[in-house]
């Protein structure tokens, strides 16, 4: 099942990938609200999400096998860091863990990670990701997405939102290099991270030696896709996360398990082979279109032959 759920949330990235911002109706657009950051939620969806403690007061968020939701918790607030596919009850979900006010983030754009935001009236989110992020927190999307739920896996019917009629786009607040999210005896800061898309980002915990990757630090990372910089800009990128290593000691990926920092060294060498020739790379297909793909030890890289320099 999980196979599944992850083949479809392949499947609507590629969807979304080709499909230009006025193909949404206006009904999408924002829609900020007042008071608590969540909007109403039709129906509560049981069992879709499961989670567990990763680090002290920070919740690791299984979005049914797709992809990786992160809750940190302060004194005074709490942080969501991405949304996920937004086919359940994901702002229901979150009250059963915690009580505080919740700010959201999202580290990227893609529809796996910021689907669910029009569960919450404000996001936040780097300005070169907006217009994505609208797409992916539109209308067109959700309906795509629990469709295609439902005609894969009929069995998860009970655990989806059928009445989404409610659910409108949050207001995007910008997400850059330097701010901090103080949630109270805690403060998490935002490094951007371009490469996988132009606004990607970080959040890192320093006090708890955390750093929350989205897609920068996956085992494999999509390096193929037409909103991905080139590979040398990745590079740039890691070799920046790279240098600020003393500042933690565990990488929070949005896809897969936590994993040691020693993993970014890996990933440069990666790159570095890529970018020298040494390695050529084998052919990748997948849901979201076709590439090479290289590997180093523990890091793989999907990426498109033609574009791998900078302009």
């Amino acid at each position: 099942m999980r196979t599944v759920l992850r083949r479809i949330s392949l499947l609507i990235i590629a969807m979304l990938m080709q499909a230009s911002v006025n193909s949404f109706s206006q009904e999408n657009k924002d829609s900020t609200g007042t008071g608590s950051n969540e909007s109403p939620t039709p129906q509560k969806a049981e069992s879709w999400y499961t989670t567990k403690p990763v680090a002290e007061k920070v919740w690791r968020i299984d979005d049914h096998g797709s992809d990786n939701l992160y809750l940190v918790e302060g004194n005074e607030k709490a942080l969501l860091i991405d949304t996920g596919l937004g086919v359940a009850d994901l702002a229901g979900f979150i009250k059963s863990i915690t009580a505080l006010p919740v700010t959201v983030v999202n580290t990227h754009g893609h529809p796996d990670h910021a689907g669910g935001n029009s569960q919450f009236k404000v996001v936040y989110a780097h300005p070169s990701d907006f217009e994505m992020t609208e797409r992916s927190s539109g209308g067109a999307y959700r309906t795509a997405t629990i469709r295609r739920v439902l005609q894969e896996a009929p069995g998860l019917a009970s655990q989806v939102l059928h009445d989404t009629a409610g659910l409108t786009a949050p207001k995007l607040m910008p997400a850059t290099g330097g701010m901090t999210f103080n949630l109270g005896g805690r403060k998490l800061e935002v490094v951007e991270t371009a490469g996988h898309t132009q606004g990607s980002i970080c959040l890192l915990d320093a006090e708890c030696k955390l750093l929350f990757t989205g897609d920068n630090d996956n085992t494999l990372v999509w390096l193929f896709l037409k909103d991905c910089l080139p590979l040398e800009t990745y590079l740039k990128t890691l070799r920046k996360v790279q240098a600020r290593s003393a500042e933690f000691e565990t990488l929070l990926p949005g896809h897969g398990d936590p994993i040691d920092k020693a993993f970014i060294g890996e990933q440069i060498a990666c790159v570095e082979n890529i970018l020298s020739g040494a390695c050529k790379g084998e052919p990748y297909q997948s849901f979201a279109g076709n590439a090479l793909v290289c590997s180093y030890k523990r890091a793989g890289v999907a990426f498109d032959p033609d574009n791998l320099k900078e302009k």
